[in-house]
């Protein structure tokens, strides 16, 4: 009986300490890089790593992945898929940080999704994503700015809510119709005018990951592409190519921020 109850509470103890680990904030370290990546995802070396985040409504199911956490619909043309992602973002720093809020979203290509991005006093950014007319596909990285500069100071945590309000399903159960993969914090970053209407932009970057070179295709004019690395520190620039080459660097992950005509728009680069 003894030693049942001494199980018992070592068990108790392993699970609180597994659920020690869950974690739905994004704290912005005063004393790191400018630019700081947050990842999403069900793995413990994720910042976000607490599926409580995602709620799921109207016939959704909550998706987890190393890489994402998403809503799939549980139909294929299950029209009425609803949701919220919640995560708090704060920092340690005593002093307010101003810094822009992109997110890097997915959505599945047949799919469809309408929603908002509400931050604690602040106004809302909606936004919009079409299907593209297939019944599957790939599911390309979506990068969304919120529409204002938010200020983090230590001790006053602010919640980010993403508000699914429609998703639209097209033969796809085994997929996310929507997730989250990364938030981005840049510490006094701006917003340009341009930059609040990006998601009129469409740009993708393949293959990736890439192993020595990417394409970038974009329904507007590319200026330049500026590449840094997970800590923010620039690594290389590019007017615009057919094939941007990377042979030389290391394998890892990589922000490449666009300018383009219409704004910019900062997408991550997986090199092999």
């Amino acid at each position: 009986m003894k030693k049942q109850l001494l199980f018992t509470i070592a068990f108790l103890g392993a699970l609180t300490f597994s659920f020690a680990q869950l974690s739905s904030e994004a704290s912005f370290d005063a004393a790191g890089a400018d630019l700081q990546i947050f990842t999403v995802g069900q793995q413990d070396a994720d910042d976000i790593n607490d599926p409580a985040i995602v709620t799921a409504l109207g016939g959704g199911t909550v998706a987890t992945n190393n890489n994402f956490l998403g809503i799939l619909g549980d139909s294929n043309t299950n029209d009425g898929v609803t949701g919220t992602i919640i995560f708090t973002v704060t920092t340690n720093s005593a002093t307010a940080i101003l810094t822009p809020l992109n997110l890097t979203l997915e959505k599945r290509g047949g799919c469809s999704v309408n929603g908002t991005v509400s931050v604690t006093g602040y106004s809302d950014t909606t936004f919009a994503y079409a299907s593209d007319g297939t019944t599957g596909g790939a599911s390309p990285e979506i990068n969304f700015q919120f529409g204002e500069i938010i200020s983090l100071v230590s001790g006053s945590p602010l919640t980010v809510t993403i508000t699914l309000e429609e998703m639209l399903n097209v033969d796809n159960t085994t997929n996310p119709i929507f997730r989250i993969q990364d938030v981005i914090l840049e510490k006094d970053g701006t917003l340009g005018i341009d930059d609040l209407s990006n998601n009129d932009i469409e740009t993708r970057i393949f293959p990736n990951p890439v192993v020595n070179n990417f394409k970038i295709e974009s329904n507007t004019t590319i200026e330049s592409v500026t590449l840094y690395n997970i800590t923010g520190r620039l690594i290389k620039t590019f007017n615009e190519q057919a094939n941007y080459d990377i042979s030389d660097l290391v394998a890892g992950i990589y922000l490449a921020n666009i300018e383009t005509e219409l704004g910019s728009q900062t997408m991550k680069i997986v090199k092999e």
